[in-house]
């Protein structure tokens, strides 16, 4: 789901050294956000799983876009970012509905939540 940055001009941040860079290596507030990131998602995939049942695209919209935000701290490159960028709202706008496409959302949603869990300062 996540594609590599044209000449690597942009390191991937597929572990928490944005965060700790941002936080001047704080361990206690690297834990803080990540504790904060996973109690929003799970609100956040409620909401999701709500808004994809109910067939609301401007929701699922709107969703994403905060999701996203949510995992901002984490770095523009961090995986759990890129796959709601690339995964989630580049792969709605391409097929512009949600008809048939239950399988990929449900895939979607747990991909996240696998790595959500897996968020760790250590």
């Amino acid at each position: 789901m996540t594609e590599p940055l044209l000449n690597n001009i942009e390191p991937q941040y597929n572990n928490l050294d944005y965060l700790r860079d941002l936080l001047g290596d704080d361990i206690n507030a690297v834990n803080d956000i990540l504790t904060e990131i996973k109690t929003q998602w799970r609100d956040d995939r409620f909401h999701l799983e709500q808004a994809l049942n109910e067939n609301d695209i401007a929701e699922v919209k709107r969703l994403l876009h905060r999701i996203k935000s949510t995992f901002s701290p984490l770095g523009p490159g961090h995986v759990l970012y890129r796959v709601v960028a690339n995964g989630g709202e580049s792969f709605l706008e391409k097929r512009g509905t949600l008809n048939s496409d239950g399988e990929y959302w449900n895939t979607f949603l747990k991909s996240i939540e696998g790595m959500v869990q897996d968020l760790s300062a250590a």
